[in-house]
């Protein structure tokens, strides 16, 4: 952490006082007052809810950034179901131990844009523009990475909530064609009154199985060409804890972002020698995730209430939206996620987690327990492989971690794991299935030749015939059910 952010207390917010008595601070005085973050856990949609904030928080240094994930402003700002389901403050998001927190939101009006972000300006400390998402949803609804051709618009977005918030505004885009044009594209968003500028080093097509690596030669670039007092991040690349200082020391940025590398580790962002805190165990990982539901998310949802409530139309319809809670719709691609190289050796674990609901409460009204049949039996699955293969301990009982150093030897016949460099020195980094660790995505035809993924109309393995459908359509579909709830509660 910077030094001049030494007194800033943890999760340190500017928003603790009324926004109409608080001086707007802009640039690199507002990104200092927040703690000077140099790790940022990204904006991702359905997946960087509440709990999954705190989770991250806790095995990151203090004063970590966290985003939102992704919310549509248009619906954020006219229907309350949506809102609800997506941002609670003050108890839960928003609240002390979830700061500093940016909302992000996608848009492609000025006015849907501004009212959005007036539901949430005293509950966070700034309001992010979307101008990376490169799916299929953000190009039919015409925002994201889409709108990127449209500088007029995107100036007119990020202008209308420089001009009317009283926190600031930041956005988050994606390289263009050039360097050069990447820079006049930065330069737009920054004029427009960009407060912190975050950099995806990948286009707008790398996405999925075609996504590739993100050239942090680009951010570089922008990095150089840009005033040193625009504050910047970037994001791509991150996929151990030593790329963050890579990706500073390559880059010249103030913070670095990781999305799915802190999906599949969340301690990917710890600073900590000791290994067992780096490279987590999935059962304990697993144990705390739940934890946190439990502990800090269910009892602010009016859940057991409506439990005890005589069944009615009206208190289904309450349950119903109770359990699109963004906390809770999130838990099965969470587990998906932090189990992923446990899934391949025990499919029976793959099964119950995808068969497992919040719906399914049993007798005793909890929404956990089937996650919790699940998490029972991974925890199980580790006891016994710890016991047939225990790990390699220090004097001192620890684990001794991951990493070999490579001789010229060594390098020559070992294909196992990954090479990482450290101070210069090469290391073969083999993290045990049953520890949080980075998923690398096949390239597409590998991803073909395992099944990973098919061609559109193309039969799978099992015979069946792949529908094309497009997230947009899933989208439009989940954006009719919100105003059909919304007309019916009214």
């Amino acid at each position: 952490m910077a030094s001049d952010a030494a007194a800033v207390p943890q999760n340190a917010s500017i928003t603790s006082e009324p926004a109409s008595k608080r001086r707007k601070l802009q640039g690199r005085e507002f990104y200092e007052a927040i703690g000077s973050p140099r790790t940022v856990v990204a904006p991702m949609v359905e997946q960087s809810e509440l709990a999954w904030r705190l989770l991250s928080r806790r095995h990151s240094p203090e004063n970590t950034l966290c985003y939102t994930p992704m919310f549509h402003s248009r619906l954020f700002a006219t229907t309350s179901v949506y809102r609800q389901q997506s941002f609670q403050p003050p108890h839960l998001d928003g609240a002390p131990a979830d700061r500093p927190v940016f909302v992000q939101f996608c848009s492609n009006d000025p006015e849907d844009l501004l009212g959005a972000a007036k539901e949430v300006e005293a509950h966070c400390d700034a309001v992010d523009l979307n101008l990376g998402c490169p799916q299929g949803i953000a190009r039919k609804g015409h925002y994201g990475a889409f709108l990127q051709e449209d500088w007029g618009l995107i100036h007119s977005l990020i202008r209308r909530l420089h001009d009317n918030l009283s926190i600031p505004v930041t956005a988050k885009i994606r390289i263009l064609e050039t360097k050069e044009r990447s820079l006049e594209y930065a330069k737009m968003v920054v004029d427009a009154g960009a407060q912190v500028l975050t950099v995806h080093g990948r286009t707008r097509d790398q996405k999925g199985h075609n996504t590739g690596l993100a050239d942090w030669g680009y951010i570089k670039y922008i990095r150089d060409h840009l005033p040193k007092g625009v504050v910047m991040f970037a994001n791509g690349n991150i996929l151990w804890h030593e790329d963050v200082e890579r990706c500073l020391a390559a880059t010249g940025v103030d913070g670095v972002m990781s999305a799915e590398g802190n999906l599949y580790n969340p301690a990917i962002f710890e600073t900590s020698k000791d290994w067992d805190k780096r490279f987590p165990r999935m059962d304990k990982i697993g144990r705390e995730y739940l934890d946190i539901i439990r502990h800090e998310i269910l009892p602010h949802l009016p859940l057991k209430e409506l439990l005890e409530q005589e069944p009615s139309k009206r208190s289904r319809k309450k349950l119903n939206e109770v359990f699109k809670d963004a906390n809770l719709t999130a838990i099965k691609s969470h587990l998906f996620k932090l189990w992923h190289s446990l899934l391949p050796r025990h499919k029976e674990v793959r099964n119950m987690v995808g068969q497992a609901s919040t719906r399914h409460m049993g007798p005793g009204g909890d929404p956990l327990r089937e996650y919790e049949e699940c998490q029972k039996r991974v925890e199980q699955i580790i006891a016994e492989e710890l016991e047939r293969n225990p790990e390699e301990v220090d004097a001192d009982g620890k684990w001794v971690g991951p990493d070999r150093e490579i001789t010229d030897a060594d390098e020559s016949q070992e294909t196992e794991g990954f090479v990482v460099e450290i101070d210069g020195n090469k290391f073969r980094r083999i993290v045990p299935w049953y520890r949080c660790q980075p998923y690398f995505r096949p390239l597409p035809e590998k991803a073909l030749a395992i099944g990973a993924m098919t061609a559109k109309g193309e039969k799978t393995v099992e015979g069946g015939k792949r529908k094309a459908v497009e997230s947009s359509d899933v989208a439009e579909a989940e954006v009719k059910k919100v105003k059909v709830q919304e007309a019916e509660k009214a």
